[in-house]
């Protein structure tokens, strides 16, 4: 049986060195990837819709060049908002998660990003943290006062790499998706919650310092170790995660396995935003798939709009993208069941060569769209044979989840 031939052409920009690296994994022909899921206390919007479907086709872009991939996605449903709005719909935290869970597939089924193989919750995971938690303790990595433990900042002098910050300019960042946390209770106002004290019905569980829940960060180092191992290659997400979420899984991951890198390469997509600011769910200025699609917008129109910027650059929804992608997204559908012209003596290879080119050069999706709308405009001028034409148009599209079919 012939062996596919080693590659490592593609390039990939690194936010641990905050450059582009070309990207080879720890195995010969595996990669694993985590990434940062949702936190289903309520429906998703495009800004997620982007995350999911930048990582989507980076995995379909490995596996186009024959590496086998373990993709995990994590679903946060215990936390803060999850018990706050469970409680004001009078739903269980199960009853909420598994509704919007359901919603989030639907959509990512209409954008045709594949399933992760594992969906990892948080609420099933609490043997794997509560068994971290105490190995950073008993490590001494981790204090306990009054039922909270704590992550020791002090005894991990890179803490902050990813936001290249240390000291009191990590003090003065300012997130969104800072956590609450007590801070008179603390040894350094740096260190980092690991275990708290929770009464809430679902989201609260028996650990050896009293009933409570994990904090943020531990539960994506745990489940990450169950699910791929104490070290994996690529760990991706929004950019807004880099602080505190990211920095603060890398210290109490290298702390509790004894092992570096947590993650060789840390992968951030840029954030969706809407008339110049950032789209989320706290501020409520969200465009849905659901709704785009409710209006008529397609699956394949929705995704190369998302494709249409490179995945690690900040972009605003703007319809006149959408409108323009869905044109292309029917002129590959067309192009998909034209005959084509004569043979031609593989006049398409440039064409994948151009494609390859693109996507190895940190995932360049809209040079990649380029070349599959030309390629698309060749079949339907009969300047490419549709015998090996056809097939490499559906065969590339397909990389960047358009879906085709010739008839």
């Amino acid at each position: 049986m012939l062996q596919p031939l080693p590659y490592d052409n593609l390039r990939l920009f690194n936010s641990l060195t905050r450059r582009v690296e070309r990207f080879v994994p720890r195995e010969d022909r595996t990669v694993s990837i985590y990434v940062c899921g949702i936190t289903p206390y309520d429906v998703g919007h495009l800004g997620h819709a982007l995350v999911y479907v930048a990582f989507d086709t980076l995995r379909r872009w490995l596996e186009f060049n024959a590496y086998e991939v373990r993709h995990v996605q994590n679903i946060t449903d215990v936390d803060d908002d999850m018990v706050r709005v469970s409680r004001r719909l009078g739903m269980t935290i199960r009853e909420l998660t598994d509704r919007n869970q359901q919603i989030y597939l639907d959509e990512m089924s209409a954008l045709d990003v594949l399933q992760p193989d594992a969906y990892p919750r948080v609420s099933e995971t609490i043997p794997e943290i509560i068994e971290t938690v105490q190995r950073l303790i008993d490590k001494g990595f981790a204090y306990e006062r009054d039922g909270y433990v704590f992550f020791d900042v002090t005894r991990t002098p890179h803490f902050g790499v990813l936001a290249g910050l240390s000291g009191q300019a990590l003090l003065d960042f300012k997130s969104d998706s800072m956590p609450e946390e007590p801070q008179h209770l603390k040894r350094n106002p740096l260190d980092f919650l690991v275990w708290q004290p929770c009464p809430d019905e679902g989201a609260t569980f028996a650990s050896p310092w009293g009933a409570g829940r994990p904090g943020w960060h531990i539960e994506c180092s745990a489940m990450a170790c169950r699910h791929l191992g104490e070290q994996i290659d690529i760990h991706g997400g929004g950019k807004d995660l880099r602080y505190p979420h990211h920095d603060s899984e890398i210290v109490q991951s290298e702390a509790a396995s004894g092992r570096a890198p947590y993650a060789a390469f840390w992968l951030h997509n840029g954030t969706m935003g809407l008339d110049g600011q950032k789209m989320s769910k706290s501020l409520g200025n969200l465009v849905k798939v659901s709704d785009l699609l409710g209006e008529g917008h397609t699956g394949n129109g929705i995704r190369l709009s998302l494709l249409a910027v490179r995945w690690r650059d900040d972009r605003d929804f703007d319809r006149g993208v959408l409108a323009r992608s869905e044109e292309t997204a029917r002129l590959l559908e067309r192009a998909a069941v034209a005959p084509g012209g004569p043979p031609d003596r593989l006049r398409v290879q440039p064409y994948r060569n151009a494609f390859q080119a693109a996507m190895d050069d940190d995932l360049d999706t809209s040079k990649a769209i380029e070349v599959v709308s030309d390629l698309a405009r060749a079949l339907l001028e009969g300047r490419v044979a549709g015998e090996t034409g056809t097939p490499t148009l559906i065969e590339l599209a397909g990389v960047l989840g358009v879906r085709l079919r010739a008839e």
